[in-house]
């Protein structure tokens, strides 16, 4: 039925957690088919339901989503998460093109990483958090005054993406968010919303990846 929301992915944060974030932010019900088997990976391939043969895939409104960009995109816009003229909506894009990019780092790859060189790896991550993401969103909270939001005075899907970075980061290590007075402030702001709050302590919030997921994910794929 057209009310249906089915997230499909697999059983771990990667490029669904944002969409699972909006979705929890937004108040909506969804179920979510947790990919094990590359049978069945290969069978939604062939049924045409991933145009470009990946995940995550949204079935929504009767459509297939794929590309997470997109989806999450497709939600914002139907659930109010973006702002009402051109300018603003500028910024809350570019916002969230700057989150995407820090997230881009590396932060869900960190465990795809040999075990001798992770702590390198997540010290190049944090390092760059430090002197680039963490000041430009300080100063774009900032910039937006005492609203707790990147733009305007409601959630945005550039609140969300940001969200998913920082979560990440205080899972690494808290005090880089503590420290930074906006971003703290931001980070209490979301975590304290009902819907994200319910989902960020609920079942559906999956654990930071382990070596057993990789596993599944690359049994799953085939690799």
């Amino acid at each position: 039925m057209a009310d249906e929301v089915k997230l499909t992915y697999f059983a771990g944060r990667g490029r669904a957690e944002s969409i699972r974030l909006l979705m929890a932010a937004a108040g909506l019900k969804w179920t979510e088919e947790h990919l094990t088997d590359p049978d069945r990976v290969t069978q939604i391939r062939n049924e045409g339901l991933v145009m470009f043969g990946q995940f995550p895939l949204l079935q929504i409104d009767g459509m297939n989503l794929v590309q997470s960009q997109a989806i999450i995109r497709y939600l914002a816009n139907k659930y109010g998460f973006v702002r009402d003229n051109l300018e603003d909506n500028t910024r809350v894009d570019m916002l969230a093109m700057g989150a995407t990019d820090w997230y881009s780092l590396g932060f869900p790859g960190i465990n795809w990483y040999p075990e001798e060189k992770r702590e390198d790896f997540i010290k190049g991550i944090m390092d760059k958090s430090k002197s680039r993401y963490i000041p430009a969103f300080e100063k774009a909270l900032k910039e937006n005054g005492s609203k707790g939001y990147l733009v305007g005075d409601t959630m945005t899907v550039a609140d969300i993406i940001l969200l998913d970075v920082v979560l990440w980061v205080w899972e690494l290590d808290q005090t880089l968010v503590k420290e930074s007075t906006e971003l703290k402030a931001f980070y209490d702001k979301m975590t304290s919303h009902p819907g994200l709050q319910k989902y960020l302590n609920g079942p559906g919030r999956f654990p930071p990846p382990d070596d057993a997921y990789i596993q599944d994910v690359k049994r799953a794929l085939g690799f």
